[in-house]
């Protein structure tokens, strides 16, 4: 039994009482199937986020946008007046969690010094929603005030759209990884950085490539001092050195773990490639191996996988998405395609080939040593990982390269990305309590991972979206501002 305290009772009615008050604008309303006070499924399979075995038979009742009752079909007592939906041949699961998002894409330019990171407001959002990510982390930020607009208008209902956590501009050291990005000088520019951006609303940060140790370390006490939490993707600092230091996560799995590169020297980024050479050649099974990912773990610092953005660096990505590819621009469909023909055209496995294999097991050997991994989809690289698409395909090379269950997926991009935001509480699991952040599939992902691809309808706080009527809104707009 549940201990009933006046918490419990108060933040029943807060959650009830913002479930009315939303004003879904016109536009939004053209994609909600579902917004009603009580909806009922019945004779679902259940997918409950925390790695158990699928259960049939399942009935799940959603009140004021949560999770009311969830149980056995024979158990349920179905409320009078409710919207009863049967779910027979469909399964049921959390909405996604994905920790490496973006609101921006890759995109030609005739300026290298100048990375074209093209902000995509109006196709990201709803991209992500449709593919079931009903919570995101933008970790990284390039038109943050842009960012802060996006969020505010999902809330507000104005337009379809994960909850999202916002991460402020990228962290960045004495030389800039790219010019868009403000270069902190010193440990004390980085500290009033954070400061800056954790007043504007951002809930986390990212350190990025360049910065050095003492700067890490500025900025990460500088976030912690706010109760906030900061992830990198790094190269002149080591995982190790920044678990060190303390970092709560790091970006990118494994492969931009410096911490193996020939020759590598304190506070400097490797030689060129040397990386992911060292990386190709690492004996993954090692002693050093297993006591480096035992370390991490200790320090309680958390993985966030991405291969699908490092798939298009290899030899042997599958043919593109055509769904992905009809969403796109023009401009942005053929940015990509010529990209992939030059990644595709070397005639032997390359470095990353095998790096990509490599790191792939070692986020498995993380995970079943006890570590957190989550997941991300970061819709950048060669300009074929966008948001939606490119999410499911983040969590499918999970099962593909690197060796997990499909049911450990779906609990890596649900009930682990929850744990790492701190909303574990609230979402990331079937649970009575929590909020209705469900996602309906035509088929079962919990034995088929590529079944994600049969998302009927992707359900936010009780709200349920259209998924295909989301994806045909955007079709052939990707790219597009």
């Amino acid at each position: 039994m549940y201990k009933i305290t006046r918490a419990f009772i108060f933040a029943i009615i807060i959650s009830s009482s913002s479930f009315a008050q939303i004003k879904f604008s016109d536009e939004t309303k053209k994609y909600i199937e579902f917004n009603d006070s009580i909806t009922v499924f019945t004779n679902a399979l259940l997918i409950d986020g925390k790695g158990h075995a699928a259960k049939p038979k399942q009935t799940l009742i959603i009140r004021q946008g949560k999770i009311n009752w969830v149980g056995d079909d024979a158990a349920a007592i179905l409320p009078k007046g409710a919207n009863i939906v049967d779910l027979h041949g469909k399964a049921i699961m959390p909405g996604l969690v994905m920790l490496h998002e973006h609101m921006y894409i890759s995109a030609h330019s005739i300026t290298p010094r100048y990375l074209h990171l093209r902000q995509l407001p109006f196709s990201f959002p709803r991209l992500y929603l449709a593919a079931g990510a009903t919570n995101i982390r933008t970790c990284g930020s390039i038109e943050p005030y842009s960012d802060i607009r996006i969020k505010k208008d999902i809330d507000l209902g104005l337009t379809p759209g994960p909850s999202i956590e916002l991460t402020a501009p990228y962290i960045e050291g004495k030389i800039a990884g790219f010019a868009q990005m403000k270069e902190n000088n010193t440990p004390e520019e980085a500290a009033a950085f954070v400061n800056y951006w954790a007043d504007q609303g951002f809930r986390s940060f990212k350190a990025y490539i360049g910065i050095d140790k003492p700067t890490l370390k500025a900025a990460i006490d500088a976030a912690h001092k706010r109760k906030l939490k900061l992830t990198a993707h790094l190269d002149a600092v080591t995982y190790r050195e920044a678990a060190t230091l303390g970092i709560d996560n790091l970006e990118h799995g494994f492969l931009a773990s410096s911490d193996f590169a020939e020759g590598k020297k304190e506070n400097e980024r490797p030689a060129t490639g040397m990386t992911i050479k060292s990386l190709s050649k690492l004996d993954i099974q090692s002693d050093s191996v297993k006591q480096f990912i035992q370390f991490l773990i200790d320090k309680k610092v958390g993985i966030t996988s991405s291969l699908a953005v490092f798939e298009g660096s290899t030899t042997t990505q599958p043919h593109p998405n055509e769904d992905a590819i009809n969403s796109m621009s023009p401009d942005t469909r053929d940015y990509y395609l010529k990209r992939l023909v030059i990644a595709k055209s070397a005639k032997a496995p390359t470095d990353m080939d095998q790096a990509f294999a490599k790191t792939a097991r070692m986020e498995k050997m993380f995970y079943d040593m006890g570590g957190l991994l989550t997941v991300g989809t970061d819709p950048t690289g060669n300009g074929g990982i966008l948001a939606g698409y490119g999410t499911w395909r983040a969590i499918e090379l999970l099962v593909e390269a690197g060796g997990f269950t499909a049911l450990e997926a779906i609990k890596i991009a649900t009930q682990n990305g929850s744990i790492a935001l701190g909303i574990d509480q609230l979402t990331g699991t079937i649970d009575a309590g929590k909020s209705a952040d469900l996602i309906i599939i035509d088929g079962d992902p919990s034995k088929n991972i590529t079944d994600l691809h049969k998302i009927l309808y992707v359900f936010k706080n009780g709200v349920g979206y259209h998924s295909k009527k989301l994806f045909d809104s955007v079709k052939g707009k990707v790219g597009f501002n």
